[in-house]
């Protein structure tokens, strides 16, 4: 009589390593922001709210992305956003006032969307960022389109330089 031999152990290892290759493969397969970012004013489009000056530092971890930007106008800030889909609230300077503001984030193909919405001055504001990374992964570009009040504010494209 042949002993039958038990192959749960090797079957649960396997399992489990498939299971964390495939995890880490997603979070492989969604481009890498972090890193501290020079806006490129020349590159950039001009608007009512593209900063003089602006360095964003970024940071970016399995679960969330946090972003240290200081900019002329409005200063520093600190937002961390949940790379899960779970809207996050930020004190953000959004047309001239402190404001809470709510983001959420998705990723479309390799393009991370930041969609915020806010009350400041009591009126509502919806922009809509698509954050994606250029050439070598040296140039980040965000596309941001926000509405103020029901207006347009325009749709322009930041482009930032990676800090060497």
């Amino acid at each position: 009589m042949t002993r039958a031999r038990s192959i749960a152990p090797e079957v649960t290892l396997l399992l489990s390593l498939a299971g964390g290759r495939n995890a880490l493969a997603q979070r492989a397969s969604h481009p890498d922001l972090s890193g501290t970012w020079i806006l490129d004013v020349a590159r950039s489009d001009s608007s009512s709210f593209t900063p003089k000056s602006a360095t964003y530092v970024v940071t970016q971890a399995a679960d969330s992305i946090i972003v240290d930007r200081e900019t002329s106008g409005t200063g520093k800030q600190h937002a961390v956003y949940a790379l899960d889909g779970t809207p996050r609230v930020n004190t953000l300077r959004l047309i001239g006032t402190s404001t809470e503001a709510t983001s959420k984030v998705e990723w479309i193909g390799d393009t991370l969307v930041v969609h915020t919405t806010s009350r400041p001055e009591d009126a509502d504001l919806v922009q809509i960022d698509r954050w994606s990374l250029g050439a070598n992964g040296t140039e980040l570009r965000i596309h941001r389109e926000a509405v103020y009040a029901g207006q347009s504010m325009g749709s322009p494209t930041l482009v930032f330089g990676r800090k060497q």
